[in-house]
């Protein structure tokens, strides 16, 4: 795209924002877009700020997350420079619209960007600006909104640590803005309201995509970890799964085998239950993760431990009882304990060891 045709877009986009009253909540910059920012041979240079005061909810299934985020955004355009001794004062503040509007009047622009990951509206509570008698500009906004978070990967559920990302785009390509991260001003709150999730290990990156105009586009990006409260996990899910399995290995111990069938079949609709409320919380994946093998096998252990108690009872009432008791003492000691710990050993090192 040569640069007529790329004003000629800037210009289509400034009209489309200016007709559009929900587009232009969504980014009250953009009311700026109708001259160009920058030139190649000197950028305009924009510094982001990200900081997430909130995070109102973790999505699993719809992979995404609510956010309730504080952007910052500074630059210095000399061309929006004023007389302080006219004006009266070193420091005018706007409202976004009012800003856009100012810096139309005057030839010059407002970058504009977009939340690359955004999903749903961006509700902005807050917004000002300022801007000092030298054009330096410093715009901040808290708003709250839906986000995708694509990198989910739930191999390793309930001991996975994803990955979540608020990433910040310019409209225009680098040649004409270039983003910094400003540094000091991002990260995370200290109060985030999440209870689910552990939510650390906030970082800053700047990197470069394609943007709307189709060209290279600067990106920065607020990345951070979560990490799962386990107690949850081991309480609800963990210990309910080793009374099953005693329950299991304790049946050995009835002389009647028609008991046990009874029994290891109500357990068997337990582990059942299990399965479905533990899917209910994850979206329909094409693997497995820690704890469906983990309850896969169980299920399977426990069917056929209804299947082995059947051929027990066969070879008593058949006159082979002494067969019976041997075979029966045999996976008393050996076969339940050691298949159960062959299963979480290898669930272990293939699901949370191998990356």
């Amino acid at each position: 795209m040569n640069l007529v045709r790329f004003l000629c877009f800037v210009a289509v986009t400034a009209c489309l924002f200016a007709l559009g009253g929900k587009a232009q909540a969504q980014n009250v910059l953009d009311g700026g877009l109708g001259a160009l920012v920058g030139t190649p041979e000197n950028p305009l240079e924009v510094g982001i700020g990200i900081r997430i005061d909130q995070v109102t909810s973790v999505d699993q299934k719809a992979e995404n997350y609510g956010a309730v985020v504080v952007l910052r955004v500074e630059w210095t355009d000399p061309a929006l420079a004023f007389d302080r001794e006219v004006v009266g004062r070193e420091i005018q503040v706007f409202n976004p619209s009012a800003l856009a509007e100012h810096a139309s009047d005057i030839g010059a622009v407002v970058p504009a960007f977009v939340v690359h990951n955004q999903q749903s509206n961006k509700w902005i509570h807050e917004a000002a600006a300022s801007l000092r008698h030298d054009g330096h500009v410093v715009y901040v906004e808290k708003s709250s909104l839906t986000l995708q978070a694509p990198h989910f990967d739930f191999r390793k559920y309930p001991f996975d640590t994803q990955e979540f990302f608020f990433e910040v785009v310019s409209i225009f390509p680098s040649e004409y803005v270039s983003y910094y991260p400003l540094e000091e001003y991002s990260g995370l709150g200290d109060l985030l309201g999440e209870e689910e999730w552990v939510l650390d290990n906030p970082k800053v990156l700047h990197s470069t995509v394609i943007g709307l105009s189709g060209r290279d586009s600067d990106q920065v990006a607020l990345a951070f970890q979560g990490h799962r409260h386990l107690t949850y996990y081991v309480i609800r899910v963990f210990l309910p799964m080793l009374v099953l399995i005693s329950v299991g290995w304790a049946l050995f111990f009835l002389d009647e085998y028609r008991r046990r069938i009874e029994i290891a079949g109500g357990n068997l609709l337990v582990f059942v239950a299990f399965n479905w409320a533990i899917s209910a919380d994850l979206p329909k994946l094409g693997y497995l993760t820690f704890l469906d093998f983990i309850l896969q096998c169980m299920f399977l252990m426990t069917g056929a431990l209804i299947v082995f108690n059947v051929a027990l009872r066969k070879l008593k009432v058949s006159g082979h009882e002494d067969g019976a008791r041997k075979l029966d003492n045999y996976a008393i000691k050996w076969i339940y304990p050691l298949g159960y710990a062959a299963i979480v050993g290898y669930a272990i090192f293939a699901y949370l060891l191998v990356p």
